[in-house]
């Protein structure tokens, strides 16, 4: 070899000459070949970026944009071809990740099959696990090309690859290779970095701690996915993701105890957990909301996996940690109501009666926060019945019960609520749970205070705010400021309810916790017009209505609304009062609340009787006084 390449630098020495040299292996693999004289120049394609070669400029080129993708299949398949069916057409281009390669191949299929339109090889396409069969025609087959650059990776290399494809990861952080392979996350972090040098893997932004984010490109995956199938083992496959899995709920518990959600879980503890070093740890939770937030589809992703091979305890565990995600946070609800009923699907298979009556309850709080609440009613319902013919599960009990309770006093059925509540909180003085007991002292009140039992209400709250301050709790901390201080508006003790919102805003601020600040800064907007301070109060309404717009909270668009229809009130325009307080009427209707319909039909007969329409005003508030008789609200005492 040395002779060959002596004879070669002699030869090219004194020539001016263009080289190319395809897919070089590395720097070492160049070096010998270039050429000694001047004025020559070197063309080299690699599958890893030469970074050590000197002089060098570098290009990394990317798939074409899907234009060009588009005009390389019709230049291939025949431009009568695709413009037949340009949507299928796209979809292929799509479907083939836009890899010149396989949009080649794919437009080769096309012109050797006249028969075939672009949809017929669309729908081939679209099934991942014959997607690489599809891709071959002639000579040309994709799945041959791949396997060159996999074979040209080190064994270290190719079995990060490998572990990383199991998951249909839409993108991934690095430090997930450590679980995977059982490594040190440096190690981990180093070696995507170096799958990223051979364009395996691509870099495509930085999340919210500051961890740049990754993506095996779909076909690759699938060729990497392939060869795990090939070259390992099941029990090593299981074991790895489910040594990611324990990393992600352990890191899970850790940030819900630290963000919005606060230290209280709904679940049972997961059955395993996994640490990473600390110092990781701490990097990735200093914001707990953003790495929730960046994690949220690998969680998704592994619950699908863990469910569709028989792992159903995990895959309810990470069901279980998405509500304390920004899937709940955030009003996220398809990433909740997918990952609730892949997790029903598997315990179902299992038999898992404990499980599926936790994910009833996941299912009961996801109605809930949709406003749908006679089926948050029946969800909570039936897992109440299903821990029953489980046995002894009076934690389980206690949440589905409390769940029956919150969605009762929502709709005003004091009543039943008061008895659900306490049932729940006698089987949560039996199990010690404090976040649990804080939470029933709360609802208990929130029904005192809505049927005028003021001194009631604030014992219960004063003890939910011990309870949740001794459990290190400050989203429930905040929650109960903020119900205190309907309290005392309640009872015209307007500066100290100023100063309890004030501290809630305070916390809820600190927890990054948008949504809770919305439900504040409207109370807020209420002292601020019983304080004359109508302009201010306008300005903070049309910040929280933006929020709860924004997120799906039918129940808070509703409530601001007819806030700003009191604001209007406030100002005596009642004519700019209409519009608010009918949408808000009309909300109430749509989600079966009879008392907040009542209170904004009061609000209205103000504006009615302003236009002359005093029959229609007195019967408006007649009827709505009917309602707070009906369903002993404090108003049926204050508007007597």
């Amino acid at each position: 070899m040395e002779e060959l390449t002596g004879l070669y630098r002699t030869h090219v020495g004194h020539r001016r000459v263009l080289l190319i040299l395809d897919n070089a292996a590395g720097e070492a693999h160049v070096r010998p070949l270039l050429p000694p004289g001047g004025g020559s120049a070197v063309l080299v394609t690699s599958r890893r970026r030469l970074v050590a070669l000197e002089g060098a400029a570098h290009l990394d080129l990317t798939v074409p944009e899907v234009p060009e993708a588009l005009e390389l299949l019709a230049k291939v398949a025949g431009p009568s071809r695709t413009g037949a069916e340009p949507e299928r057409a796209a979809e292929i281009v799509a479907l083939c990740g836009r890899l010149p390669l396989a949009v080649r191949i794919a437009g080769a299929r096309l012109a050797s099959r006249p028969h075939w339109g672009p949809g017929r090889l669309a729908e081939r396409l679209r099934d991942e696990r014959r997607r690489l069969n599809e891709l071959r025609a002639g000579d040309l087959e994709l799945r041959v090309s791949l396997g060159l650059g996999y074979a040209d990776l080190d064994p270290h290399e190719r079995a990060v690859l490998r572990r990383l494809a199991l998951l249909d990861l839409p993108d991934f952080a690095g430090w997930i290779a450590a679980p995977l392979l059982g490594i040190g996350v440096e190690e981990a972090e180093e070696a995507v970095e170096r799958l990223v040098d051979c364009h395996f893997v691509d870099v495509v932004g930085v999340d919210g701690t500051g961890r740049s984010r990754y993506r095996i490109h779909d076909l690759a995956r699938e060729h990497a996915r392939e060869r795990c199938l090939a070259e390992e083992e099941p029990s090593e496959r299981e074991a790895a993701v489910l040594r990611l899995v324990a990393s992600w709920l352990g890191l899970a518990k850790q940030a819900a105890a630290r963000g919005p959600g606060g230290a209280s879980r709904y679940f049972p503890e997961p059955e395993t957990v996994r640490a990473l070093d600390a110092h990781t740890e701490e990097e990735l939770l200093a914001r707990p909301a953003a790495w929730f937030a960046a994690e949220q589809a690998g969680l998704l992703a592994a619950v699908e996996y863990c469910a569709a091979h028989g792992a159903a305890r995990p895959a309810r565990d990470l069901a279980g940690a998405l509500i304390a995600s920004s899937a709940a946070l955030y009003n996220r609800f398809d990433a909740w109501s997918s990952s609730h009923r892949a997790a029903m699907a598997a315990v179902r298979r299992g038999g898992d009666v404990e499980g599926e009556a936790w994910l009833l309850t996941g299912l009961g709080r996801l109605a809930y926060e949709q406003d749908r609440f006679e089926e948050s009613y029946a969800c909570f319902e039936r897992a109440l019945r299903r821990f029953g013919e489980y046995g002894d599960v009076p934690r389980g009990e206690a949440v589905a019960l409390d769940g029956m309770a919150t969605v009762r006093r929502e709709q005003a059925g004091y009543p039943e609520a008061l008895k659900l509540l306490g049932e729940a909180l006698e089987r949560y003085e039996r199990t010690g749970d404090l976040a649990g007991r804080a939470r029933t002292l709360y609802g208990f009140g929130y029904v005192h205070r809505e049927q005028g039992r003021g001194e009631q209400a604030r014992q219960s709250l004063t003890r939910a705010l011990e309870l949740y301050r001794a459990g290190a709790d400050p989203h429930g901390e905040a929650l109960t400021l903020r119900a205190l201080a309907l309290c005392h508006r309640a009872e015209g003790s307007l500066e100290e309810a100023e100063r309890l919102l004030r501290e809630a805003r305070d916390v809820f601020t600190g927890l990054a916790d948008d949504f809770g600040l919305m439900y504040t800064e409207q109370s807020l907007a209420k002292v601020e017009l019983r304080t004359g301070r109508a302009a201010r109060a306008r300005a903070r309404l049309d910040r929280c209505l933006a929020v709860a717009r924004e997120r799906q909270d039918r129940f808070g668009v509703a409530l601001v609304l007819r806030t700003l229809g009191e604001c209007h009130l406030a100002t005596g325009d009642t004519g700019a009062a209409r519009e608010p307080l009918e949408r808000a009427l009309a909300e109430w209707e749509a989600l079966r609340l009879p008392v907040w319909r009542a209170r904004t039909a009061w609000d209205l007969a103000e504006v009615w009787a302003a236009d002359g329409r005093q029959e229609e005003a007195h019967a408006a508030r007649a009827e709505a006084l009917a309602v707070f008789r009906e369903l002993d609200c404090r108003e049926a005492r204050e508007r007597a």
